[in-house]
């Protein structure tokens, strides 16, 4: 569980004010591996901020990944779903229900700096996505 002295911390690193919306939706980002949508977090954060407005989630959402803080990931409904964990892993994607399940991605940053080194480029970003038919959906046919 992300403390939230910590999340205090990183906020401010990172530039930001630590207001109580910002602290929340971080906290529940940080500890949930559900891969929610902005509503999901809204409804999520709204139990424990109940003013809180859905454009403030997604504002908030907009603003951590514009920092690195989270990642967006595409969906197959085109919702966007949002991950704490910023660290390189591998996102499979359920073409049927949406569901996305992480798969660590070992040595996933030596990866990337072999990549770099052989083509010259400065790699910024990257992510991982693998899409497909997940044990349930298959199982279901």
């Amino acid at each position: 569980m992300l403390m939230e002295k910590e999340n205090n911390t990183i906020l401010r690193k990172n530039g930001l004010k630590t207001t109580k919306a910002r602290k929340e939706i971080y906290t529940f980002l940080k500890n949930t591996y559900s891969h929610p949508s902005a509503f999901n977090v809204f409804e999520n954060v709204k139990k424990k901020l109940p003013g809180i407005s859905y454009a403030t989630v997604y504002n908030v959402l907009n603003i951590f990944v514009q920092k690195g803080l989270i990642q967006e990931l595409p969906a197959y409904d085109n919702k966007k779903r949002f991950d704490g964990n910023v660290e390189p892993h591998i996102h499979l994607i359920c073409l049927e229900c949406g569901k996305i399940e992480d798969v660590p991605f070992e040595n996933g940053k030596e990866l990337i700096e072999k990549i770099a080194k052989k083509s010259g480029w400065q790699i910024k970003k990257y992510d991982f996505n693998i899409y497909g038919i997940c044990v349930d959906c298959k199982n279901k046919s």
